[in-house]
């Protein structure tokens, strides 16, 4: 076990990183580096301008931004002081913006202006007349649309240096700090309360199961909503007293060459990412001799390219887990014979609690089919203002129910097998069917339609949309296509559509989607 199991506050976790490593680089980001003595000190600055601004323990704040510095200079400043730190996923459309404001009631919204050529200023001036509980637009640039750029406002003078330090004193480790919004089975995203007990732990454990004989440097890829983009890269790394390079959106052709220049020594990303690294024309398993370690979570890897990976003589490793359990909660660890275990199995329980195979609450036999049920020593507090879904997740006797079909091996290793929902992982995106179908029938020309998922080489899952149209109606795919993606993040929009006069429908007037599975299997593989 690491040096630190028992410092769960995230304050004290950073100040003990800058006792020991005070001029290591901790983020590099837009061509600019800081190192965990800087860090620390823009920080401060942030959570004395938090608590300048009336924030207490309990306030929320809200972060719309791609990875960058600022995004974790307000995460430790908010986890500081005790305050709820929300990342709204900047893929996210207004109707989903709106839906997440509505429910977390934040007090300052900080945020980019412009990522990959959208614009927010809009989304932002709307969201400023519809929520006035807002009361500050903090812009990581310049101000425009914002009220203040960040940058002046955490150097503006501030004397309250003593109600700092009495701040600090009042929180502990259970306190909520992180809150996460993932889209569940009734279509309405709700939001994961995570302590920091739960966040900083899963970080230790993490690299106690991967552990690195070099100080780490990681790229991160992965988006400040997913619990990877925080505590699975970021502070994993931290814990390492290594250095994260930041990406504000994956590229590609940048991430191959930092593997090939040995810009980083590990990396860790979702399988789809893994995949086409590979298939880049500049990409080659020598460059592999640079990387310690190559991880994966999220959805399984291509038997294939685990064997590719496995054979190219670096580490490897994968782990399961979900939002509700603040990240893995099993792990493969490549030992010198079990790529049969790598490839077949999401491997066996860690130090983080217990796992079983059960049928409601009766627990299944090795080889018996049944749900994936975790008791973890840490974990969510609950959903954000929904205790009946809180009540929902967990057993009669305490296991969170994942909704995920599993097997008990022999061997103590899980095999994956199915999901209990109809909910797909695509990109290692969670993806809701049921989320999706309600918003294409909120168009005035459709009537009804089903998503059905359907494998992808790359990203593992996408959906397909069947639609039947309004009556009169002549809606074409790519108006649909078009309309879709102004209504929802990228990764649930559907990439097929096929417009229909009827849809298959069960005795009691449901979509037989059985049937529609089998049509789309059927479609998919004459196009393989």
């Amino acid at each position: 076990m690491n040096d630190y199991e028992e410092t769960l506050l995230l304050g004290d976790f950073l100040d003990q990183r800058v006792a020991d490593h005070p001029d290591r680089v901790v983020f590099q980001s837009r061509g600019i580096e800081h190192t965990y003595s800087q860090f620390s000190r823009e920080v401060d600055k942030c959570a004395k301008a938090m608590l300048a601004m009336g924030l207490t323990k309990g306030s929320r704040v809200a972060v719309l931004s791609a990875q960058r510095t600022e995004v974790f200079i307000t995460f430790f400043a908010a986890a500081r002081l005790g305050i709820l730190w929300l990342g709204v996923n900047p893929k996210y459309q207004l109707r989903e913006m709106r839906h997440v404001m509505e429910d977390a009631k934040v007090s300052v919204f900080f945020g980019i202006e412009n990522l990959d050529g959208r614009n927010y200023g809009t989304e932002l001036n709307t969201i400023r007349e519809e929520f006035s509980n807002i009361e500050l637009f903090v812009g990581f640039d310049e101000a425009n649309d914002y009220d203040v750029d960040f940058k002046s406002w955490i150097n503006h003078e501030t004397d309250n240096e003593i109600d700092y330090q009495e701040a600090k004193t009042k929180i502990d480790n259970n306190i909520d700090t992180m809150l996460i919004y993932t889209s569940g089975s009734s279509g309405t995203p709700k939001g994961v309360l995570l302590p920091q007990r739960a966040i900083l732990k899963r970080a230790m454990i993490q690299w106690d199961y991967f552990y690195m004989d070099q100080y780490p440097r990681i790229m991160c890829p992965l988006p400040i909503t997913h619990v990877g983009g925080i505590i699975v890269l970021p502070l994993f790394t931290m814990v390492g007293a290594g250095t994260s390079i930041l990406m504000e959106s994956f590229d590609l052709d940048q991430y191959v060459e930092a593997i090939a220049t040995g810009k980083v020594n590990a990396l860790m990303a979702v399988p789809a990412m893994h995949m086409l690294m590979l298939r880049h024309p500049k990409f080659s398993l020598s460059m592999l001799d640079n990387i310690q370690y190559l991880l994966w979570s999220g959805a399984k890897m291509p038997d294939e390219a685990v064997k590719i990976f496995y054979e190219a003589g670096c580490a490897i490793g994968s782990s399961y887990g979900i939002t509700e359990t603040s990240a893995s909660v099993t792990f493969v660890v490549q030992e010198e014979d079990n790529l049969e275990v790598m490839t077949n199995s999401i491997g066996k329980a860690g130090p983080v609690g217990e796992v079983r195979i059960a049928n409601e609450d009766v627990v299944c036999k090795p080889g018996e089919s049944g749900e994936i049920q975790i008791r973890p020593e840490y974990s969510m507090s609950g959903y954000l203002n929904n205790e009946k879904a809180t009540k929902a997740a967990f057993s009669a006797d305490g296991w969170y129910r994942s909704g995920d079909i599993g097997i008990m091996r022999e061997d103590g290793n899980i095999e994956f097998t199915s999901r209990m929902s109809e909910m797909f992982v695509s990109g290692g995106y969670n993806v809701y069917p049921l989320e999706i179908e309600q918003t294409l029938e909120a168009h005035d020309d459709i009537a009804l339609c089903a998503v059905i998922e359907v494998d992808d080489e790359i990203y593992g899952q996408v959906g397909w949309a069947y639609i039947m149209p309004k009556p009169g109606s002549n809606i074409m795919h790519e108006e649909i296509k078009k309309w879709a993606y102004g209504q929802m993040a990228n990764y649930k929009v559907p990439r097929k559509y096929f417009i229909e006069s009827q849809l298959p429908l069960l005795p009691i007037g449901k979509i037989d989607k059985v049937s529609l599975r089998k049509r789309a299997l059927k479609e998919n593989e004459l196009q393989t």
